[in-house]
């Protein structure tokens, strides 16, 4: 078993705001082929489950099970899919460590932004391996941090993308998992791999709000700031002079900030 995990964001309010955003239509996109209406489908780390109910709309006659190791964003994800009213959706507590599910469970095994966080992403892929089926899916989309940019240029910002990575590689994850989803498979020894990338991009008026001033709130209020002071990477003023970077950023009406998504789609055999 893989040391503990520390999750770098943490879940306090202003990142499971920014997260539930995110939609199957999004940040599922590049497995959407191999998804069909009866589809049993396993989210793993479905955080406050808007993908997870967006994938629960794709299987109208199948079935998708959410899970989350933390409790506390496991209670937010039971109240979205009560929420939406899908009685085709479940979401349980469970580790991808060691999934409670037989082995060829699922047809498709899904996981957004999930692996950059984990001390042992190859040991985690196993597992998704050994519960999908014969001739189902494992499907991966995990954010590179290197690729993150923005315009205007913002010393700020690339001080807060460097202190994240840094935070990021002291808890023993890799902020820039989108280009190693391809060797993690073959290291969990999953093959027919079909890697592709997308991008995210904020530019109009209330995407910049939105990632901007999340971000600024979440270098102040998060786990993330937390984990910086405590390890010695950022001090609270400089930390307070980021979030003042991505404010200004945010209400600039030529900001744009954009990066790379990797993907990786396998068929197991």
């Amino acid at each position: 078993m893989p040391k503990r995990d520390v999750y770098t964001h943490g879940h306090q309010p202003a990142v499971v705001n920014q997260h539930a955003r995110r939609t199957a239509d999004k940040c599922a996109a590049f497995a959407r082929d191999v998804i069909a209406e009866d589809s049993q489908i396993l989210d793993v780390g479905c955080g406050p489950a808007s993908i997870t109910a967006g994938l629960g709309d794709w299987v109208p006659n199948g079935t998708v099970t959410g899970i989350e190791i933390a409790s506390d964003i496991l209670e937010v994800a039971r109240q979205t899919i009560e929420a939406s009213g899908l009685e085709n959706v479940v979401v349980e507590q469970a580790s991808v460590y060691k999934l409670p599910y037989e082995d060829g469970s699922f047809d498709v095994v899904y996981a957004h932004q999930v692996l950059q966080h984990l001390t042992d992403p190859v040991v985690a892929l196993k597992e998704m391996a050994r519960v999908a089926r014969v001739g189902g899916y494992v499907a991966v989309r995990d954010a590179d941090y290197y690729t993150m940019c923005c315009s205007p240029e913002s010393q700020m910002i690339e001080e807060w993308r460097r202190i994240y990575c840094l935070v990021a590689r002291h808890n023993g994850a890799e902020p820039d998992a989108g280009r190693h989803l391809l060797g993690w498979f073959h290291q969990a020894s999953i093959k027919n791999v079909h890697t592709s990338a997308s991008a995210w991009a904020y530019s109009s008026p209330e995407e910049r709000a939105n990632w901007g001033f999340s971000w600024a709130e979440r270098c102040l209020t998060t786990s993330f700031a937390e984990q910086a002071v405590e390890y010695g990477y950022a001090t609270r003023a400089e930390l307070e002079a980021i979030a003042d970077g991505w404010r200004e950023w945010a209400t600039n009406p030529d900001g744009h900030f954009h990066f790379i998504n990797g993907e990786a789609l396998a068929q197991i055999s």
